[in-house]
């Protein structure tokens, strides 16, 4: 890695046209990681790797339908899913917080927020995602905090 910064992931790379210089402000860096963030959880992985390091075959999370949002223990394994999950394939985002919480008005339903800052070379930005589970799968905010 150069000190220019962090690659921006290889699916990124491929879809940019080869004389296009990827761009690295905030506003894209923060649409950058939220794409990759979307594509990482709602990929699932087929189990836990209990105890080994992560590889790409790992990419995602565990399945997560049979956990109940009511249960401490469950959310905590989701926490430490997500938690590990995005420190190995999302080093942009320096997680400082993973929290899941029933969704407001849908307590069987997981809201799941994720602080910490960006990160591009020497520069860092404080940053807030914010996770819902719809019909569809997970959608992925971003939450501006200028």
């Amino acid at each position: 890695m150069s000190d220019a910064g962090l690659l921006a992931p290889l699916f990124e790379r491929l879809a940019a046209q080869a004389d296009e210089a990827p761009a690295c402000d905030h506003e894209a860096l923060a649409e950058s990681v939220r794409l990759e963030l979307a594509r990482l959880l709602n990929t699932r992985r087929a189990s836990a790797r209990s105890g080994r390091p992560l590889t790409i075959l790992d990419y995602g999370i565990g399945d997560w339908s049979a956990l109940q949002a009511y249960r401490g223990d469950d959310r905590r394994q989701l926490v430490r899913d997500i938690r590990a999950a995005v420190q190995h394939f999302e080093p942009r985002l320096q997680l400082t917080s993973v929290e899941a919480d029933p969704a407001p008005g849908q307590p069987q339903r997981l809201r799941i927020r994720l602080g910490g800052s960006l990160r591009s070379g020497q520069r860092t930005w404080p940053a807030v995602f914010i996770i819902d589970n719809d019909d569809e799968g997970l959608e992925v905010r971003h939450e501006r905090l200028d």
